[in-house]
């Protein structure tokens, strides 16, 4: 199964420029606990509510005036579309992040897939071979 079908396809994001408090706010509106943060159709990072509570209200920052560039993760691990199972689970592992940014050939953001997401679709599975198994 290719990460494709996999995505959360409406990935919420937010610019470099724009302030923590705007990002903040995006997050409480769409229930999100994190934003990919685009540099165009490019994902450039990936902003989470960890990284504001840590690096902007902890450090002391005025959440109106700090800009998402300044706290964000930059570079974020992506994972290209067609890349397998296997190779999702293999990243999560190796780059112990949460998050992976799904990306096409061309870099270009397609959506998110978070650990929970994995989880959530292994738990179904297991349900499913447990009903097999019990006739």
């Amino acid at each position: 199964m290719p990460v494709r079908d996999l995505i959360q396809r409406k990935v919420v994001t937010v610019e470099p420029d724009d302030t923590v408090m705007l990002a903040a706010q995006r997050m409480k509106d769409k229930m999100v606990g994190s934003l990919v943060v685009l540099d165009g159709d490019r994902p450039a990072g990936i902003i989470t509510d960890r990284d504001i509570a840590i690096r902007v209200v902890g450090a002391g920052k005025d959440p109106t005036t700090t800009q998402v560039r300044e706290v964000m993760t930059r570079d974020p691990i992506t994972i290209r579309d067609d890349a397998s199972f296997f190779e999702l689970t293999k990243t999560f592992r190796d780059a112990a992040v949460r998050r992976l940014v799904v990306v096409d050939r061309e870099g270009k953001l397609l959506g998110l897939i978070s650990i929970d997401d994995v989880l959530e679709l292994l738990t179904a599975e297991f349900a499913n071979l447990i009903t097999a198994i019990r006739g």
